[in-house]
């Protein structure tokens, strides 16, 4: 099953929709933090759930995913669960003195040659 991305959302194939998802008004899969620009799903019989936090999608007929800063994609009739990539700031970590490396040394595991510049 083929993965799909628009910006910063992801949407993956599942086999099922948990049964006790709760409808959400629309068909907004997320808003920009920035612009306030949505991602919407578009297509026949589109309806989107959450349960605990996650976002689902249920698109029977296939659907349409725009975006004002996006290329619209397409993505087959199926269910999806909804997630957001989310950017690692490894700097930020540092700065909240947490180790940049790991806390033992690393073991060798063959002879270390030194080469000269």
């Amino acid at each position: 099953m083929d993965w799909y991305q628009q910006g910063d959302v992801m949407i993956k194939p599942v086999e099922a929709i948990p049964a006790d998802g709760t409808r959400v008004g629309g068909s907004v899969l997320a808003e920009g933090e920035a612009t306030g620009h949505r991602h919407v799903a578009v297509g026949d019989g589109v309806a989107v759930l959450e349960r605990e936090g996650t976002l689902y999608l249920n698109a029977p007929s296939g659907a349409r995913i725009t975006h004002a800063e996006h290329k619209e994609i397409e993505i087959p009739p199926g269910q999806y669960e909804i997630g957001i990539v989310r950017e690692y700031d490894h700097f930020q970590d540092l700065s909240r003195g947490r180790p940049q490396f790991a806390t033992r040394p690393a073991k060798t595991v063959g002879p270390v040659r030194r080469v000269r510049d």
